[in-house]
């Protein structure tokens, strides 16, 4: 659905966060003379805020809040669709900055056009080879503009944010029709059980303490450990798409996961921080059909200098044995595991070697 009636724009003040069952999430606004500030990636159309362009997460305005208009530098001919903040952050990149490109297909738009989502930094001018193989993967063979001076654009689609963090996480029905278009290559590896691992992740990515240890432990239990980002986009995807059980600590894999699930996965999302962010993925591949459930055996959250709670780049400490039984409870072991197995491995090295990337000591917070 296209709406060309401005009048659709509201006080932002006043603007309704977008929901996945209803309202304007699931509509295109097409407005002309629109001009994209790229210092918060605000839309402006006639000196008025677009509170649609904005980026909601959470249900609340993260990018892209009302300021003062900009006067555009340059003027772009033409109808494009905009992108929204461009994430290097994978997970933040699926789940963000392609909630909007839903609308492409039939929308006769020349580009879609990206704003910086940290505009001070390193200046990008094109995408990543993995984000260019993933928009091809969605059927998209378009260029894309990254604006870094406010530019006016003639004619510019804004699509609801099919997808997202907070109360967009299941993804609005017009986003998983876009999504099951994906044309996912077949796997002849075999793999049907995978521990999605984090474990060649550098320090400060966040993970779960004696990951290794535990990739034994599953490994002899049938799983196969798998790095997906040691593999190519759609090498994952076949992957993905060809196991019926894949468990490991939450992170953006399981995103990319649920892209192209189907309602005969299983998937098992071990906690590696006290935080409730794997809502997100639950309520992501819930929405696709599968089965989900989610494993908390967290005794301790190791965090990092400065930081008060658990966060991304927390690191849990696991009970093993807690684990396990709950692992063995939901029919994932094949065989019993040794009480010696389930001990703890010495930790304090590793947590040192994450404290000095992290530039300080990491500081340990029992749960409970």
């Amino acid at each position: 659905m296209i709406m060309t009636d401005s009048a659709m724009i509201s006080d932002s003040g006043k603007w309704p966060p977008p929901r996945c069952e209803t309202g304007w999430s699931r509509t295109v606004l097409r407005l002309r003379n629109v001009v994209v500030d790229p210092s918060n990636a605000a839309l402006y159309h006639h000196g008025r805020h677009v509170p649609e362009g904005a980026l909601y997460r959470n249900g609340s305005i993260y990018r892209g809040n009302a300021a003062q208009a900009p006067s555009a530098v340059n003027r772009t001919q033409g109808r494009h669709l905009w992108g929204g903040p461009l994430f290097s952050h994978f997970g933040h990149f699926l789940t963000e900055s392609l909630s909007r490109l839903w609308a492409v297909r039939d929308s006769g738009v020349q580009s879609i056009v990206f704003s910086p989502k940290d505009p001070g930094r390193k200046r990008q001018d094109r995408l990543p080879d993995h984000q260019d193989l993933l928009l091809k993967c969605l059927h998209i063979d378009l260029p894309v503009r990254i604006v870094h001076e406010p530019e006016e654009f003639e004619d510019l689609l804004i699509a609801g944010p099919g997808f997202g963090l907070g109360p967009m996480a299941a993804g609005t029905p017009e986003f998983r029709e876009f999504l099951r278009a994906i044309a996912v290559p077949s796997d002849m590896t075999g793999r049907k059980r995978l521990y999605l691992s984090r474990s060649a992740l550098p320090e400060k990515a966040g993970s779960i303490l004696a990951e290794r240890h535990l990739e034994q432990l599953l490994e002899r239990q049938g799983f196969e450990i798998y790095h997906p980002q040691q593999h190519s986009i759609t090498e994952q995807f076949a992957t993905f798409r060809a196991a019926r059980q894949i468990i490991g600590p939450d992170g953006s894999a399981f995103h990319l996961a649920g892209f192209v699930t189907d309602p005969g996965q299983s998937f098992t999302i071990i906690k590696r921080r006290s935080a409730p962010d794997h809502a997100n993925i639950v309520d992501q591949l819930v929405a696709m059909g599968a089965k989900v459930q989610v494993v908390d055996a967290i005794r301790a959250n190791w965090i990092r200098p400065g930081k008060r709670k658990a966060d991304d780049r927390s690191w849990a400490e696991l009970d093993f044995a807690d684990l396990f039984a709950r692992l063995s409870a939901l029919g994932l072991l094949s065989a019993p595991v040794d009480a010696s197995d389930l001990e703890l491995p010495p930790i304090a090295q590793e947590v040192e070697r994450i404290g000095h990337a992290n530039k300080g000591r990491m500081t340990r917070l029992a749960t409970g």
